[in-house]
């Protein structure tokens, strides 16, 4: 039996353990594949886990420039903090590696990249590393090691960015980017009367939310839910300010299980540009219209969404109503050719083809002699 770990992260947004469960779920194909995935950061101890983990949803909710910040000086300290992350991590890394004795590592965050490959060095293992980005552009250093095995790039602008980087090219794949079976073929919702808009900005609720929300309800006709993920107050503030007012049309929720669902009865998406919402829309062929990216790793998500044809970019909330207007002008026309060319995009299950890539790449390791 051959084995797979796989690191993730379950509250550094939601992407990351997104990714991981979409392959993790198309490689239980392989009856002699076991794969065991993990939260990398549940590997330190808890108030490390803590400061490490769960500060990211309110440093990316903060006003102003605070995440920009905090990406800006981890890029500029990669060494040191990859140094302390190996340290964190270091005991129970080893002590799963021993227990579990993987013939291959798979890790879907950076962070974690380096750090392994300290920690195996140090103990003198040899435990292949595959890398799987999960941003489309701006394919932050964490990344870059030169001692990683092989890394997948799940665009061609990622691609290119990796080897603008200096990867060794024969150790670059580009794969397309894996979303979760639940997003693909998703039967299409009865017909309901009037537009019904979802607004979205990670599992965090980050960013310019409640403007655009209050914009939305002012200047359209549209019902709007709006996804607040983990974010209780803001759920709790849309409720006390558009609640009664626009009685019937708001629909503020939490974290929502399915999703899918919720996306794909709904005839447009607004929303931040997240990598992994953004390719969950693209497999579900709903139109989006973004109004916002996190600095760092989704600076230039727009531009390539754009330039794709898979999305609208409005990056004022003033700018909403009239991206609606023309969405939904000359009977959706915008919109049918957005679906075309989300399907001329992603035409196939990338998780599936990268999960038969993985196992292709993991079968040779174990060997007879094993």
């Amino acid at each position: 039996m051959r084995k797979l770990l796989i690191l993730t992260s379950l509250f550094t947004g939601h992407g990351h353990k997104s990714v991981a469960d979409a392959l993790s779920e198309r490689l239980s194909a392989y009856d002699d594949l076991e794969v065991r995935a993990i939260d990398g950061f549940a590997l330190m101890n808890k108030l490390e886990q803590y400061m490490a983990e769960y500060t990211y949803g309110p440093i990316t909710r903060m006003p102003g420039k605070a995440w920009e910040w905090n990406f800006a000086a981890g890029q500029t300290f990669k060494k040191p903090v990859t140094h302390a992350v190996a340290s964190m991590i270091k005991a129970r890394l080893l002590a799963l590696l021993a227990e579990f004795q993987p013939d291959a590592i798979l890790s879907v965050h950076p962070m974690f990249l380096g750090a392994v490959l300290e920690v195996m060095a140090e103990a003198g293992l040899k435990i292949p590393l595959i890398a799987h980005e999960v941003d489309l552009v701006d394919i932050a250093d964490y990344w870059f090691d030169s001692r990683i095995d092989w890394v997948l790039a799940p665009s061609k602008e990622a691609y290119d960015c990796t080897l603008a980087h200096g990867v060794d090219p024969k150790k670059v794949m580009q794969v397309g980017f894996p979303v979760r079976s639940r997003f693909i073929d998703v039967p299409v919702p009865a017909p309901h009367e009037g537009n019904v808009i979802t607004v979205m900005s990670g599992a965090e609720g980050s960013g310019m939310v409640y403007a655009v929300t209050r914009v939305l309800l002012k200047h359209t006709d549209a019902r709007i839910n709006v996804i607040c993920g983990r974010n209780k107050k803001l759920r709790k503030r849309l409720r006390k300010a558009f609640k009664r007012k626009y009685r019937g049309r708001l629909n503020p929720m939490g974290f929502v299980e399915d999703i899918q669902n919720v996306m794909a009865a709904s005839d447009a998406l607004v929303m931040r540009a997240s990598p992994n919402t953004a390719m969950e829309a693209v497999a579900l062929r709903v139109p989006v219209i973004l109004f916002g990216q996190l600095a760092g790793q989704e600076l230039h998500n727009p531009d390539l969404l754009m330039a794709h044809g898979l999305a609208r970019y409005c990056p004022e909330p003033k700018q909403l109503p009239g991206c609606v207007k023309a969405l939904f002008a000359d009977g959706g026309a915008e919109i049918e050719a957005m679906r075309a060319a989300q399907r001329a995009y992603a035409p196939i299950d990338a998780a599936a083809e990268t999960a038969k890539l993985l196992n292709d790449l993991i079968k040779p390791l174990n060997g007879e002699a094993k």
